[in-house]
């Protein structure tokens, strides 16, 4: 996989879990799980600027 397939992928899961998170969302998560995805979305985050500083 390319670093930019890499820093695709990453966008999506980032998108993925705004979504689970905005107003649209389907499900009401519980605080531990909106806890939990918005830690996993911070490090996504770090990752991706990472990334896009290696290629930069």
């Amino acid at each position: 996989m390319s670093q930019i397939d890499d820093i695709r992928a990453n966008a999506t899961e980032i998108r993925q879990g705004l979504k689970k998170l905005g107003e649209d969302r389907v499900v009401a998560l519980s605080t531990h799980k909106e806890k939990e995805l918005v830690a996993a979305l911070e490090a996504k985050a770090d990752q991706l600027l990472k990334q896009l500083e290696a290629v930069s």
